[in-house]
């Protein structure tokens, strides 16, 4: 798991499969984050599963004021559950090495602590958060994403782009991509050689443990 790799051994985690697990309140007990990782589903998509995952959100976030971290399908998921609206996105996929820019929110936000106003990270998505939850702060876009990350409360997060993935990981995404790359349009080459080895969005992990902590 990417994120076992990027975070451990900073951190003890508990896996859970949102599409399989029993979801009740009480697996919350005694957890100090929550993580909610991308998936090869859509969140508007009429899985019975996908209400329930929503409901264990609402509870995290705003039941019991865990800090919680939405990472692609996740950032959307959040969306979805807070009140927030997701589709297909109009600019359509985004996928590679992106530039990430933050607002004037992001730039003093926690989760983006000493980090550029604009930055690299890696991205592989289809659907966007077309419209955040009435009371969330959006903190950062994209070329092709309006919404690459957004805070709801104090310590609720999602973004878009993957601080999980490395380079070597989103150069095999883009070669198991080729043809539908290219049925869209894109260059998958180029795309390929755009990736980078070193992104300042892997920095967001790093500061989601620290602002989740912190107390």
């Amino acid at each position: 798991m990417w994120f076992r790799a990027a975070i451990c051994p900073t951190v003890e985690i508990d896996v859970l499969d949102t599409r399989t697990d029993a979801l009740s309140h009480g697996r919350l007990d005694g957890v100090g984050a929550v993580v909610v990782s991308g998936s090869p589903h859509a969140v508007y998509e009429p899985h019975p599963w996908i209400p329930n995952a929503e409901g264990f959100v609402r509870e995290a976030v705003g039941g019991r004021g865990l800090p919680l971290l939405g990472v692609c399908f996740g950032h959307q998921l959040l969306a979805q559950a807070m009140g927030g609206a997701v589709t297909r996105n109009p600019r359509g996929r985004e996928m590679g090495t992106i530039e990430v820019e933050l607002n004037d929110h992001g730039a003093q936000d926690a989760l983006f602590r000493a980090m550029p106003r604009r930055f690299a990270a890696q991205a592989t998505h289809c659907d966007t958060v077309i419209r955040a939850p009435a009371e969330a702060a959006v903190l950062a876009t994209s070329s092709k994403d309006g919404c690459q990350s957004f805070r709801v409360g104090e310590r609720a997060w999602g973004v878009q782009f993957h601080p999980e993935i490395t380079a070597p990981i989103m150069r095999g995404y883009v070669r198991a991509r080729t043809a539908t790359l290219q049925a869209e349009g894109h260059d998958p080459e180029a795309v390929h050689a755009g990736v980078r080895d070193h992104v300042d969005g892997a920095m967001v992990l790093a500061n989601f443990l620290a602002a989740a902590f912190a107390r």
